[in-house]
């Protein structure tokens, strides 16, 4: 693992970060103003403001720990998962706005 490339995914998954918040504010907020929703439904969308951006700050680190142990390549894929997440999220948001 190259620590160029540590510190470009971790600015990256920072960066990622601020976009995921900013995501789930809009879109959460969104479906969320059309009044229709359960109590459950709700609570998640409001984990969702701050889990979104925890994920990624998450993957970041575990990268970073992962390079101090002296991990190889395939570490690289834990930046992956604030990706999976914002797309089970948009997936989420979606089935609640058919309803």
């Amino acid at each position: 693992m190259s620590l160029t490339w540590i510190i470009v995914g971790s600015f990256l998954q920072l960066s990622f970060c601020g976009f995921l918040f900013m995501m789930a504010a809009f879109a959460g907020g969104g479906v969320a103003n059309r009044g229709n929703l359960s109590k459950l439904s709700s609570v998640i969308l409001a984990a969702s403001l701050y889990l979104l951006p925890s994920i990624s700050i998450l993957a970041a680190g575990i990268v970073i720990y992962q390079y101090n142990l002296g991990g190889d390549a395939s570490s690289y894929w834990w930046h992956f998962m604030p990706v999976a997440a914002a797309a089970l999220y948009i997936i989420y948001i979606n089935s609640l706005w058919e309803k």
